[in-house]
């Protein structure tokens, strides 16, 4: 009797599974149509973009040069690059291209780390709007005209707007795979008014509503410049729009090496730190449960169960890996439609499989492990 009730409540849970994760393709998918709409440019409110770099010397040029194509009537598009103690000549590129554009700007930070540099920026802007681009990104030239439409059509005061990684090997594609589907997940959370993940690479807010909830203050984690923002801005009433759309997608690299991808991970994991418990909960379940479902998958003695309702225990069992399997996957393929990215279903179970084994450890790491990042511990 106690196995058919571990097997119903595991059942259940994959079917609530799969129904929130199709609920959120639908709800994205609704997005998209509706971001396909024309865009109005008329009375478009003044934007600056912020770009904090540290040692971006590599690609801070190329985004640069994105940034400066950009759709506006607002000529020449007004950025602020806040170096972050660079010392690798970073500086110097900025500086070279900064006679020919006269909205090009480039600030020492005025203190310590991303979320420094990006309050130095935006206490620096005279903007209504401010545009969080990272350094090693890159961007097509409608970003900015569709995200302005997007506030202005949904009176919001955050705007959050998807990341793609590209990479090569297994490796690359895990990490590709991984941020499609987080991405899927931002996207749903904030259209359906429950937003829970943001990636600072890009993001757009009211620079009002930023200094309203007090930007940074108080902050005493290095990073989650994203997250922690996100949740300042939900506890102060602040509208938060999201837009799936792959017109405003940045992109960025996948790191190349398995220790490289082991302190990106724990730098973001470790930001959790900083989240109530009463947040992670969810999340933590649903990392868990393929163990839970596991264990009692060879926990049972199935031979005893034979001519015991064997074939419907059986059934329940399949039927809950099935569910489990199959619902990632199906979000993954919309994620990577959006992102332009190919999409392949082997790629995306064995992808699904890998961040099952690597992200419970990831965030045990995460506890104690404090991972060097751009020569600074976070």
């Amino acid at each position: 009797m106690l196995i058919t009730v571990l097997l119903l409540l595991c059942f259940g849970l994959a079917v609530l599974f799969a129904s929130v994760l199709n609920g959120w393709r639908e709800t994205v998918a609704q997005a998209v149509r509706d971001a396909d709409a024309p865009p109005s440019l008329e009375a478009a409110p003044s934007v600056a973009h912020i770009v904090p770099v540290r040692d971006g010397a590599d690609t801070i040029v190329p985004l640069l040069q994105d940034l400066y194509v950009q759709e506006h009537p607002q000529r020449p598009v007004h950025v602020i690059v806040v170096d972050d103690g660079s010392t690798d000549g970073t500086a110097e590129k900025v500086r070279a291209m900064m006679p020919r554009w006269p909205g090009l700007r480039r600030l020492p930070s005025a203190g310590e780390g991303k979320k420094a540099a990006i309050t130095t920026g935006v206490n620096a802007a005279e903007t209504e709007w401010i545009v969080l681009s990272d350094a090693d990104t890159r961007c097509g030239p409608e970003r900015l005209r569709l995200v302005l439409a997007c506030a202005q059509r949904a009176q919001a005061d955050m705007v959050l707007l998807p990341v793609a990684t590209d990479g090569e090997g297994s490796l690359g594609r895990v990490q590709a795979n991984e941020q499609a589907a987080l991405m899927m997940c931002a996207m749903a959370g904030a259209l359906q008014g429950r937003p829970l993940l943001a990636n600072g690479a890009n993001m757009a807010f009211r620079r009002s509503a930023f200094l309203e909830v007090g930007g940074y203050e108080g902050d005493r984690y290095a990073s989650g410049d994203d997250l922690f923002l996100l949740r300042r801005m939900v506890r102060a009433g602040k509208r938060v729009a999201a837009l799936p759309h792959p017109g405003v997608v940045v992109r960025t690299e996948a790191e190349r090496t398995v220790r490289g991808f082991l302190r990106q991970r724990l730098r973001w994991a470790g930001k959790m730190r900083g989240v109530p418990w009463s947040a992670k909960a969810l999340p933590a379940l649903a990392l868990l449960f393929p163990w839970g479902l596991l264990t009692l998958t060879f926990g049972i003695d199935w031979p005893a169960l034979v001519g015991h309702n064997f074939l419907m225990r059986a059934l329940l069992l399949a039927g809950t890996w099935a569910l489990w399997l199959a619902a990632v996957p199906a979000l993954l393929r919309d994620g990577k439609r959006i992102l332009g990215q190919r999409y392949s279903l082997p790629g995306a179970l064995l992808s699904w499989l890998a961040f099952t084994v690597y992200a419970p450890v990831i965030a045990l790491l995460a506890l104690v492990v404090r991972p060097a990042w751009t020569g600074r511990r976070v």
